[in-house]
């Protein structure tokens, strides 16, 4: 498939996205009045909607296997028993099969939900300059971190974090670390995929909740600092909180960066990412290893 054959494919699923996103609204009883937005790999699409009661937002997602079991397909809804953080809350939802040609069989969702006030600080994820963000905002982010920690631990649903943390480490730095190494790791409840395209100002949201599930503690801040290692005072405010100044902080740096070096190369903004994740990368792997002589 050459760069036109692949254009005409995404302009094909976007169009189809949209078209479904009236789908939705119309078994939601809301109509859109925004531009779609869809996300990068093109499996979901949202747009302000306006209903009976007020703007909203709509949210449509085609099932994919390949994204799971990380992405749940009932992610965003269960969310809604988190408290004390701040994030939109899934207000109904409506599940359908598509039945016409195109991906002919897929099960999509529609999601109505809490319309967040704002805007993305970094569309892409990546910080490239300073955010500008209040104290205000950065209090709320750390209040809503340290209540999502606390949220009671989901059972069996670790997603092999400690045996994929290990292969990724072996693969992109040739060094085997011993499964004794995460003997005392501490699990909290993690959103999972924290990057600035996921965070609102001016007023703190954080969106997205497919993936959220228990994970190393300090992951959350661990993507987030990985995501703003191209503006170095941001990632250094990030850096020096508590959470990473840990054991299991450090694992869950190890765990966020071998992550991202999967996806740095794939033409997206984490390319740029690659040799700062690297360098953090051995200097995490140095510290263990000084731990454990």
């Amino acid at each position: 498939m050459d760069a036109a054959d692949i254009e005409r494919a995404v302009e094909q699923r976007r169009i189809w996205l949209d078209e479904q996103l009236v789908v939705a609204a119309s078994a939601l009883d809301v109509h859109v009045i925004g531009q779609p937005v869809n996300t990068f790999d093109m499996r979901s699409a949202g747009a302000v909607a306006r209903g009976e009661r007020g703007d909203v937002w709509l949210r449509v997602v085609v099932q994919d296997a390949d994204y799971e079991p990380v992405c749940r397909w009932d992610g965003n809804v269960e969310a809604n028993s988190i408290r004390g953080v701040a994030k939109p809350e899934v207000l109904r939802w409506h599940d359908w099969q598509h039945d016409h040609a195109y991906l002919r069989g897929r099960r999509l969702r529609g999601e109505v939900m809490t319309l967040a006030p704002g805007t993305t600080i970094a569309p892409g994820g990546v910080l490239h300059e300073d955010p500008q963000l209040s104290e205000a905002w950065w209090k709320d982010l750390r209040r809503s971190l340290v209540a999502l920690a606390a949220h009671p631990l989901e059972p069996d649903n670790e997603l092999g974090a400690v045996a994929s943390t290990i292969s990724s480490v072996e693969h992109h730095f040739g060094i085997k670390l011993p499964e004794s190494v995460f003997a005392d790791v501490q699990w909290t409840t993690a959103h999972g995929d924290l990057h600035w395209g996921n965070l609102w100002q001016p007023t703190l949201c954080i969106l997205d909740w497919e993936s959220w599930r228990p994970m190393f503690a300090g992951y959350d801040l661990a993507t987030l600092y990985c995501n703003s290692l191209l503006h170095p005072e941001t990632a250094q405010r990030i850096r020096d909180m508590p959470e990473l100044h840990t054991r299991s902080g450090a694992l869950a740096l190890l765990s966020a960066i071998s992550r991202y070096l999967w996806i740095a190369g794939e033409g997206s903004d984490w390319d740029l990412l690659e040799p700062h994740l690297r360098t953090e990368g051995e200097a995490v792997l140095s510290s263990l290893t000084t731990e454990t002589d």
